[in-house]
């Protein structure tokens, strides 16, 4: 059990730091882009979506860090006898039966578990819940220029277009056959109200954009715990519903304004206070965000921009490198080279006999030397030095697993490992290369604790 906690640890100490890392970089990126979008805010829709897509695209693009957890196996733990400084006084030994309990990232990594696994139970849940609703859906009966507007916009897959009482507003669900949900309320629209929804709905499905959605409620299911990951997908959201609206009104050749005014119109049926289908292009979001885009189409005329320029291609370019350099510089050289095992580094084997002090036991009695500072502060606990033993038996490298929390007591446990001779391995016959744990305790006796 001691191995499988103190691998677990391991595991997670690796887990912390890459989710650690991205989680600043994200920190980074997000304001960087919200500082060039506070200048860039007029421009194209088209634009402030790539630009914001390049969040999404960090998100999933972790920095490339060395997990050492897969070039060797688990790293023994080796129980050695107790061990006695001499002192009446004082104790410091090599834990025999060491108890090893879980670290703080090992906590964290349970508790994000346990965060992704409640999401994705909310989430299915939702989908559930709105498949089951949606059977009682029926064909839309009213004539419509679907298949026409279908054509114009280049769309080859079959569109079909059904009323559901419990539909909460328009949206489309599905990729290979998509469908457009109409509210009972749409029984009431006129045709150019009716072709504006349509056309938003079909500008959806030509750019696919159920595919980015589903990609960015898995990056929000990874990323429970980060506010600005839920703020970017907010910012992507509300670009793709203003491109979808330059579309439609590209496709019908309409007045910006009239378009609007069909949200306006409809505010009430769009504005949604239940839950709602996830994997879906709907016209559903609150107040502000409808409100929002009605100002947009007020303002920007019959411009629009749906091709990026040099400019925009450029400056999405720049922030392509820079998100590859951050995703690539995990660690620098300095970390890397303390990181890497000794030159003598073989690839763990299982071994017959563990290593073991050359002269016994008390060789590490006579190195271990208890920290006078620690030992006046009544420090105490146990290090676990992760420990590299090489065919020679000389330790030639030495790190701290888990500790204490006190660096005197670390730098002592490791330096009586590091000047202890020990007998190597031995698979067979032949001596073999390896990595051990020992535990180190550290521990004042009771007549310390109580002067």
């Amino acid at each position: 059990m001691a191995e499988l906690i103190a691998g677990f640890n391991r595991f997670s100490e690796i887990w912390f730091g890459i989710i650690a890392l991205n989680s600043l970089q994200l920190i980074l990126l997000f304001l960087i882009l919200s500082g060039i979008m506070s200048v860039l805010r007029k421009n194209s829709p088209v634009f402030l979506y790539a630009f914001w897509l390049l969040f999404l695209v960090k998100a999933v693009l972790l920095p490339v860090i060395r997990v050492p957890l897969f070039h060797q196996s688990f790293i023994p733990l080796i129980p050695l006898n107790a061990i006695t400084t001499g002192s009446s006084r004082l104790m410091a030994a090599v834990d025999p039966n060491p108890v090893i309990s879980l670290t703080t990232q090992s906590v964290l990594f349970l508790v994000w578990i346990l965060g992704i696994i409640s999401l994705v139970f909310i989430y299915v849940r939702n989908e559930y819940f709105f498949h089951k609703l949606l059977k009682n859906s029926e064909p839309f009966m009213v004539q419509t220029n679907l298949a026409e507007l279908t054509a114009r916009l280049g769309i080859k897959v079959s569109v079909a277009l059904r009323l559901s009482t419990n539909a909460p507003a328009p949206f489309t669900k599905g990729f290979r056959k998509p469908v457009i949900y109409l509210p009972r309320s749409a029984l009431g629209w006129n045709e150019q109200q009716l072709n504006h929804v349509l056309c938003h709905e079909l500008a959806h499905i030509k750019r696919n954009d159920i595919l980015i959605i589903t990609l960015q409620n898995i990056v929000n299911v990874l990323y429970f715990f980060h506010p600005l990951v839920w703020l970017a997908n907010q910012q992507l959201n509300f670009q793709r519903e203003k491109i979808c609206d330059d579309i439609a009104v590209n496709i019908l050749n309409e007045n910006p304004v009239k378009y609007g005014r069909t949200l306006m119109d409809n505010l009430e049926s769009f504005l949604v206070h239940r839950r709602l289908p996830l994997i879906a292009n709907g016209l559903f979001f609150s107040r502000k965000t409808i409100v929002r885009r009605f100002e947009y189409l007020l303002n920007h005329g019959k411009e629009i921009k749906m091709k990026l320029g040099f400019v925009h291609k450029t400056v999405i370019a720049l922030l392509g490198v820079f998100i590859i350099f951050m995703a690539c510089s995990g660690k620098s050289d300095k970390a890397k080279k303390e990181a890497a095992p000794p030159k003598t580094e073989v690839e763990f084997v299982d071994y017959d006999t563990p290593p073991q002090p050359l002269e016994g036991f008390a060789a590490i009695q006579k190195n271990l030397v208890y920290p006078k500072a620690d030992k006046e502060a009544g420090h105490q606990g146990t290090v676990i030095v992760q420990a590299y033993v090489d065919e020679n038996g000389d330790v030639t490298e030495a790190t701290v697993k888990e500790s204490p929390g006190w660096e005197g007591l670390d730098k002592a446990a490791i330096d009586a490992i590091k000047q202890t001779k020990f007998k190597p391995a031995l698979k067979g016959e032949k001596p073999v290369a390896v990595y051990i744990a020992v535990p180190v305790k550290f521990e004042l006796n009771d007549d310390k604790k109580a002067g």
